[in-house]
């Protein structure tokens, strides 16, 4: 009897580990993914400024270049990217100015950044403030804009993060 249990767990244990190690799992992604942004928010500085707006995707941007991890960086500057889509604000007439402002999730999570305009040439840094939206998102604002195009720019400011293959080669 002491035999015919023994051989029954062992045979339980065995076919368990078996069942874990081969057993097909599947992955797939819960969430939002992080090609889907939330478009910026304009609004006018007086009731009476009028004005219009339109987004462009981040791929569209002017001054862009596609890195190898797929994100978009500002043209020469790799260590950045752009945080959101981009907006063009035009119709703007004398002094009339707007303000937008870009969602930006990852800015609590070692992540900083700033409100850029497109001159032509290059993205001009412009002020820049941190508020949080009634859910309590942070969003990059910035205030007395003309107009032009504008992006949210942003850049990780933590501890370097390493790959797999790059933890294998130290150790090598």
């Amino acid at each position: 009897m002491k035999k015919t249990f023994r051989s029954m767990l062992m045979l339980s244990v065995v076919l368990g580990l078996v069942a874990v190690l081969f057993s097909p799992v599947m992955a797939g992604y819960v969430g939002t993914p992080s090609t889907s942004f939330r478009d910026p928010v304009v609004s006018p500085m007086k009731p009476s400024d009028t004005y219009s707006s339109s987004i462009v995707e981040v791929g569209y941007l002017k001054g862009a270049d596609q890195k190898e991890d797929q994100s978009m960086a500002p043209v020469g500057r790799l260590d950045e990217q752009f945080g959101s889509n981009g907006l063009v604000i035009k119709d703007l007439s004398g002094k009339e100015k707007v303000k937008a402002c870009f969602y930006f999730p990852g800015y609590n999570y070692k992540w900083a950044g700033n409100v850029y305009r497109w001159s032509g040439t290059k993205w001009v840094k412009q002020t820049t403030t941190i508020t949080n939206d009634p859910a309590a998102t942070p969003m990059a604002c910035a205030s007395g804009l003309g107009n032009g195009t504008y992006a949210l720019i942003i850049y990780y400011w933590g501890p370097q993060e390493f790959t797999v293959e790059e933890t294998v080669q130290n150790f090598d």
